[in-house]
């Protein structure tokens, strides 16, 4: 049976380069009808939190990156690692040295790597030094941790990122070391910035809780990123379903990807299309006060003018706010652009306009082309200043479409508010 695994050390957050690899190894492991495992390196004292762990457990369920048997911790296995040191002492594979305990490494000949990404990869014996798996305060290294448990929990692929493949040698000579049998190797080209550099902060490397907070849905991202290195076709937008049944370890790329924003917001569009309205609704629902009280009519309403104009729920929710609120405050920069002393008479005609007409998008259509016609001006001198007084903003969809979400008397109410608003600007 596949058994591959994700092991964090929990003395961070989950970034993005972590979810790659967590949803690279759970995507095998479901593709191969295998088990994905979950291991905690926490044998770094100082820095390992309580905090961290949680956070990165909060960051997995959030992704539905569901693990199988139980959590490992490390922390809890030091009397076997030390057991097993005394082992490669007593054959003579290991010595103590200044408090610690250092493992022999075999230099009579190059080792060789077998990598599903890379191929065979020859790392010279001369490189090889005699290096510590126990270090002098019992803790032991990730060096020697990790062989000891990828082979207790009968990991077969060990995914990774690229940046252990060298090490990987030395967990090799430990492997032949102990007869334990050599696992594949999976290891994983690097995600870089959109400027080339190592990933950081200021290209996105943030926790992944950030992204949930920011309305990026966990479908989508994942959907992102199992593209950020991995190739199937000339499809770019996949259901957990299809990446499941279309992961391989051949689609793998070699080379670096790099992190791009605006590429993840255009994915995660994709996704909020594709969402079905009723669960659009609840998530709407579930994020504003505002959207609690209204309808599902008017929300139905609402997401139809709104969906096609928003990358994230979190713009949904913004959008929903600000229309639906029971106080419109004004864009500064957009209010002292358009409602201006020149459209105070339109926007009176406008107002006594919609009080006469029947409340339905062909007679307010009609009513502003009326008023246009009246002050022989075009719809445009009059569309940002409606939109303004309706919305407090600048974006929306049509005029006559954004002034149906609302009733009559509040959609009148707000011009006439925006009139007074002129009126006293200029006094």
């Amino acid at each position: 049976m596949v058994k591959t695994r994700f092991a964090p050390s929990p003395s961070g957050y989950l970034h993005i380069g972590g979810v790659r690899t967590a949803l690279y190894a759970w995507l095998f492991a479901r593709n191969q009808g295998g088990k994905f495992l979950l291991r905690i390196e926490d044998t770094d004292i100082e820095r390992s939190t309580e905090e961290s762990k949680i956070s990165i457990l909060e960051g997995l369920k959030w992704l539905g990156l569901n693990h199988d048997e139980e959590i490992i911790h490390q922390s809890e296995r030091f009397e076997i690692y030390k057991e097993k040191a005394n082992e490669l002492i007593a054959d003579g594979k290991a010595y103590k040295s200044e408090g610690a305990i250092r493992f022999k490494s075999d230099r009579s000949s190059n080792v060789i790597i077998s990598d599903h990404v890379f191929g065979d990869v020859e790392v010279n014996a001369d490189e090889l030094d005699d290096f510590i798996i126990m270090r002098s305060n019992g803790a032991p290294t990730y060096h020697f941790a990790v062989v000891i448990d990828d082979y207790e929990s009968g990991i077969t692929h060990v995914m990774r990122g690229d940046d252990h493949l060298k090490n990987t040698a030395r967990h090799i000579q430990l492997m032949e070391a102990f007869n334990y049998p050599i696992p594949d190797f999976v290891h994983l080209p690097m995600i870089l910035g959109s400027d080339g550099s190592r990933l950081s902060k200021r290209h996105g490397a943030m926790n992944v809780l950030h992204y949930k907070d920011e309305g990026f849905s966990p479908e989508a991202l994942l959907n992102y990123l199992v593209r950020l290195g991995w190739s199937k076709g000339d499809q770019e937008i996949f259901s957990i379903e299809e990446m499941i049944d279309g992961f391989d370890l051949s689609g793998i790329n070699k080379s670096s990807s790099k992190f791009d924003l605006e590429k993840l917001r255009w994915v995660n569009q994709q996704h909020l299309l594709n969402t079905n309205d009723d669960e659009l609704r609840q998530m709407i629902k579930d994020q504003s006060e505002i959207a609690k009280d209204l309808s599902d009519e008017v929300l139905k309403n609402f997401i139809d003018a709104y969906k096609n104009r928003s990358e994230k729920t979190t713009d949904l929710v913004s959008s929903c706010d600000q229309l639906f609120s029971k106080h419109i405050s004004y864009d500064e920069a957009s209010a002292e652009k358009f409602l201006t002393t020149d459209i105070l008479s339109p926007l009176k005609d406008i107002a006594a306009s919609l009080k006469a007409c029947d409340w339905n998008q062909e007679s307010i259509s009609v009513a502003l082309k009326s008023v246009c016609e009246k002050h022989e001006i075009g719809f445009g001198k009059i569309g940002q200043p409606i939109r303004i007084a309706v919305t407090g903003g600048t974006q929306s969809p049509s005029i006559d479409q954004t002034l149906m979400l609302l009733d009559q008397e509040t959609v009148i109410d707000r011009i006439e508010t925006a009139i007074l608003f002129i009126k006293e600007d200029t006094d």
